[in-house]
């Protein structure tokens, strides 16, 4: 083998085996990407099952809050972004009279 022949080859192989480790490097922080995604999507979703659970224990806090009148539970609330508004129910209709069959005038 020439001398320019053996430095052709060592300069690709030393190009190979540069790319072959650059290859390595990528593919490890592929994998590292691809498992931190793969833990956020995994926390999405079981966030989503829990949803109605949250809604439900924040209903029962603002009802708490409202019913009870407790200010340090509608500050934390509040402090959270959760603001409510408590209805005055409205008063009951008067008892309606049973219906009474009109009379005919007697003569």
């Amino acid at each position: 083998m020439k001398a320019w022949q053996f430095g052709v080859t060592t300069a690709l192989g030393v190009a190979a085996l540069g790319l072959v480790t650059t290859e390595v490097v990528l593919a490890s922080g592929n994998r590292t990407l691809q498992a931190e995604i793969n833990q956020r999507q995994q926390y999405l979703q079981q966030s989503v099952q829990l949803e109605g659970l949250y809604r439900e224990m924040v209903r029962a806090l603002a009802e708490r809050a409202a019913s009870s009148g407790d200010d340090a539970l509608r500050d934390l609330l509040a402090h959270n972004g959760i603001r409510y508004s408590v209805d005055v129910p409205a008063p009951a209709p008067a008892a309606a009279l049973p219906d009474v069959p009109a009379r005919k005038p007697t003569r």
